[in-house]
């Protein structure tokens, strides 16, 4: 488990992380969201001990990061934005020297075979890392960071200059490290519909502050506050909106169309916590209306990111 509690840290003047807490269990994959300069990367460094909080502290794997961030080193992986390789080695030579770094002994030539199969290197295995393409580098980056089989890992933009193929088989493979290997791992991301394909729950940092946490459909409420539905009924008009303004589950509801004609189309807004599918299905068949339509809209999380990083942070 990482536990995060109270990190601070400020450059000059100017608060980078302000105060974040929060917590990642083992076989979680959470996305780290926010806009540029919001704190992400900096929240990142301190996880991994490359700087050190002003105040707060991290455990990663019962681990402090201010008093035992060699252990916290051994058991935790690695990717920057942009992979620290050496160009002028090939792909094995670059794993087995980052292999020998962490002493793995004679585990060393099965975690090799792994990482290649794993990362999918086999074409490129005995090519030097300069010839490579961005998303070959960003795999061997990605072996790199799990050679050690760590079990906990921290993933900064990982698909950044990749295409859309690229970034689809490192997403599966993200997500497959993650669950089937029982690790925990932190992402960060600019690519929204990454965290929706590839997180269990997002964090999103504004202004070195956490504004929200959870699953998409929790940040979905947290950001609308109620779900909307879209209604088509054909019927009796008057009773249609008499119903719509007697169910109790109903905030309030608009009419779609410009003119009167059938099927009439609402947009509701729910007062209800719950989904009211169900419950409008029921009210149309009780009072004898014919449904020809009823779609519950769900947020994108591009939307919700974009409502609660443009609020004021109280």
């Amino acid at each position: 488990m990482i536990e995060v509690n109270d990190l601070h840290k400020s450059y000059g003047s100017t608060r980078a992380v302000d105060g974040i807490s929060f917590t990642i269990d083992r076989g979680e994959v959470v996305g780290l969201l926010g806009p540029n300069g919001a704190g992400k990367s900096t929240a990142m460094r301190m996880l991994t001990c490359y700087i050190a909080p002003d105040a707060g502290d991290a455990m990663v794997g019962g681990y402090s990061i201010l008093t035992q961030s060699l252990d916290v080193r051994r058991i935790l992986g690695y990717l920057p934005e942009s992979a620290p390789l050496y160009a002028d080695m090939n792909v094995i030579d670059y794993l087995g020297f980052i292999a020998d770094i962490h002493q793995l002994g004679d585990k060393k030539k099965s975690r090799l075979d792994e990482m290649v199969t794993t990362c999918g290197l086999d074409a490129v295995v005995y090519k030097d890392i300069n010839e490579l393409s961005k998303g070959y580098r960003q795999r061997v980056g990605l072996a790199s960071a799990i050679i050690h089989d760590p079990d906990y890992l921290i993933l900064d933009e990982p698909t950044t200059g990749l295409d859309p193929n690229q970034i689809v088989e490192i997403r599966n493979l993200i997500r497959r490290i993650g669950h089937e290997g029982e690790k925990c791992i932190v992402l960060s991301t600019h690519i929204l519909p990454e965290v929706e394909a590839t997180c269990d729950r997002a964090i999103i940092i504004n202004n070195g502050k956490i504004v929200a946490e959870g699953t998409t459909d929790e940040l979905t409420t947290f950001a609308r506050g109620s779900d909307i539905y879209m209604i088509g009924l054909r019927g009796d008009k008057s009773a249609i909106e008499n119903s719509l303004n007697t169910h109790e589950s109903i905030a309030s509801y608009r009419y779609m169309k410009s003119v009167d004609e059938e099927p009439y189309i609402y947009h509701i807004t729910s007062s209800a916590a719950h989904d009211i599918s169900e419950e409008l299905f029921d009210m149309a068949v009780a009072n004898g209306y014919k449904m020809t339509q009823l779609k519950r809209e769900i947020a994108r999380l591009e939307d919700i990111f974009r409502t609660i990083t443009t609020r004021e942070v109280e």
